[in-house]
């Protein structure tokens, strides 16, 4: 079985902090585990890449971007040659068709 090398973009690294910042606020231990969860779910793209579902499903048209779900969150990502790169993680109550416009794809320094 192949494995993906797995990245995150500066953004996707920004997202997983932020989210756990916000949850720390009020509940620190769920929020490193959340952040633990969110990095696992990530972490199984490496081995399962095609596991996701496409982002038209959530109304964005780009064809190669994916996304899986860990609890109340998005992991948005692409399949590029043999890498995984997470570009975005986002709560599912937030606008994601305008977030997911934002994404910089030429972003993919790790």
């Amino acid at each position: 079985m192949k494995k993906y090398e797995l990245r995150f973009t500066p953004s996707a690294r920004d997202d997983l902090h932020s989210i756990e910042g916000y949850i720390a606020q009020d509940h620190p231990i769920p929020a490193h585990k959340m952040r633990e969860r969110i990095a696992a779910k990530a972490e199984e793209l490496a081995i399962f890449p095609g596991r996701g579902k496409s982002a038209s499903l959530l109304g964005y048209f780009q064809p190669e971007m994916r996304f899986v779900a860990e609890g109340k969150y998005y992991i948005f990502y692409k399949v590029s040659g043999d890498q995984v790169i997470v570009y975005s993680i986002v709560h599912s109550a937030r606008d994601i068709g305008r977030l997911l416009t934002l994404l910089d794809f030429d972003e993919q320094d790790q």
